[in-house]
């Protein structure tokens, strides 16, 4: 792979509406890099060169004055994280990509890269230096933009691992850098216009992955975003502010990563420390408060992923240091009357992202090698009736097969909301591309490479009209709009026949 970095630019395209909160005085260029519409993903123009357009946002962090007041946008949330609203940004001007040429297209989160001589290796892109994000057309797999986030002035290594969008996809959020944030690594997150791709918010916290919930309590639909142990979520309606967070003190132990069930009413976040028998569980938090309702033992060190029947009465728990699914039923109206029912073998070594076929009758593992040799190119795939009874564990059932995705690094399976293509996209860390499974045949339909040959971690699908009113449909949270009514058809049509 050859690195094909053009000399970067800077143009001021932006007026800065100064937070009162922000911190540092000092200039800061937010480097856009954005590749052309209309190619094949990850391919050169005539030249043999990526074709790319440099976009830079300037804006001035000031420290705010003696007595001034807050911004506003803080919330008793926010506070309790310290997420602070680090800059607001003029994110307005012409549109940057066309929805009307490719109303369907898929987001992922790309990053330079990531690992350690200890697990698997570090394995590093030639080209992506930065956080950033690739859009691809669903339907064709046409490269439509790749935006590469850099900050004039600092050198600052950031992997984004995940990537969320709003409801409406007028936003995408991803981890950053800023000189500004004195978090690990100058971590923030930023809130993109998903128009014009420019930056609208910098928010100081880390990120991990991000996805939407439903808050039955509220009626809303929310951004969740992960930081490395913290969970909040941001009402997109509401000027992207903190409506929702967990106390860390109160998950008692280490959390990971956080899904919403399908009822809107609870989190279900893995904790890997703080369980008898084994180190790892399930806390169940209560959305109405954002306090921790139950605990549910899943027998492993390492419980990673959740998915959810259609129905809402099981979830499934990937376990990345045994390679198992543990199956909780958590029908129950009370969460403290859930329990761990099944477990199976998920198919493959060190499964990390789980996800369920449109009829809720195969279980997909991604095989990431999370917790042993993290260079896994597989997936495993099984049912839910080859789940056996939790005190015969070490037998853990039978599986279904594996099948050899070569998708390095695997790690995140999002499914297609096209019901009759039946494919999910993995995200492929350090291959940099995104791999296709067709879920009916188990066989791998089409690899996508990165348009800026970046690592791809975690992705959306969204639907646009041609006036950018948009639609999620499908995320790591499952589906979202239109797409629910499309899953829960199959389910019922599926069952009928039996």
């Amino acid at each position: 792979m050859t690195t094909n970095r053009q000399p970067r630019r800077t143009w001021i395209i932006g007026g800065v509406l100064v937070a009162a909160v922000a911190i540092v005085g000092a200039t800061i260029g937010y480097g856009i890099r954005a590749g052309t519409e209309g190619q094949t993903a990850g391919g050169p123009d005539a030249s043999g060169a990526p074709p790319v357009k440099t976009v830079v946002q300037v804006g001035e962090l000031q420290p705010a004055p003696a007595g001034a007041a807050t911004s506003g946008w803080e919330t008793e949330w926010s506070k309790l994280l310290d997420a602070r609203l680090l800059a607001q940004l003029d994110s307005s001007g012409p549109d940057a990509w066309d929805a009307k040429a490719h109303p369907d297209v898929y987001i992922s989160a790309q990053g330079p890269g990531y690992g350690s001589a200890a697990f698997g290796g570090a394995i590093l892109s030639e080209a992506q230096k930065g956080p950033g994000f690739a859009i691809i057309d669903a339907k064709t797999h046409e490269s439509v933009a790749s935006t590469e986030y850099l900050v004039d002035g600092i050198d600052t290594y950031a992997e984004n691992h995940g990537l969320a969008v709003s409801p409406d996809g007028k936003w995408f959020y991803t981890q950053g850098v800023n000189p500004a944030s004195d978090l690990s690594g100058n971590a923030v997150v930023n809130v993109i216009n998903a128009r014009t791709l420019k930056i609208d918010k910098v928010i100081r916290s880390r990120m991990h992955h991000g996805k939407v919930i439903h808050d039955s309590f509220t009626n809303k639909d929310l951004v969740l975003l992960e930081g490395w142990g913290t969970f909040f979520a941001l009402d997109p309606l509401d000027d992207n502010r903190v409506v929702g967070a967990v106390d860390p003190q109160d998950l008692a132990g280490s959390g990971y990563l956080a899904f919403g069930d399908p009822s809107g009413k609870y989190l279900l976040i893995s904790v890997r420390t703080g369980f008898q028998e084994s180190d790892g569980g399930i806390a169940v938090v209560s959305l109405e408060d954002w306090k921790v309702k139950a605990r549910i033992n899943t027998l492993d060190g390492s419980p990673i992923w959740v998915a959810f029947s259609a129905d809402g009465k099981t979830a499934y728990v990937s376990d990345g240091h045994e390679s198992k699914i543990a199956k909780l039923d958590i029908s129950a109206e009370n969460p403290s009357e859930w329990e761990l029912v099944g477990i199976a073998n998920a198919g493959t070594v060190g499964p990390y992202g789980l996800t369920l076929s449109w009829d809720d009758k195969m279980i997909f593992s991604i095989g990431k090698g999370e917790a042993s040799h993290n260079q896994g190119k597989t997936m495993g795939f099984t049912s839910p009736d080859l789940f056996v009874s939790p005190d015969k564990y070490r037998g853990w059932g039978t599986t279904m097969g594996e099948v050899v995705t070569n998708c390095l690094r695997g790690d995140h399976a999002i499914v297609n909301p096209d019901p009759e293509l039946n494919e999910m996209w993995i995200s492929c860390n350090s291959s940099f591309d995104n791999v296709i499974v067709d879920m009916g045949t188990q066989t791998v339909k089409a690899t996508i490479p990165q348009p800026n040959g970046g690592s791809s971690h975690n992705g959306a699908f969204v639907r646009y009209a041609p006036d950018w009113t948009g639609e999620l449909l499908s995320d790591t949270n499952g589906f979202h709009g239109s797409a629910v009514k499309s899953k829960l058809a199959m389910v019922a049509k599926a069952t009928a026949s039996q």
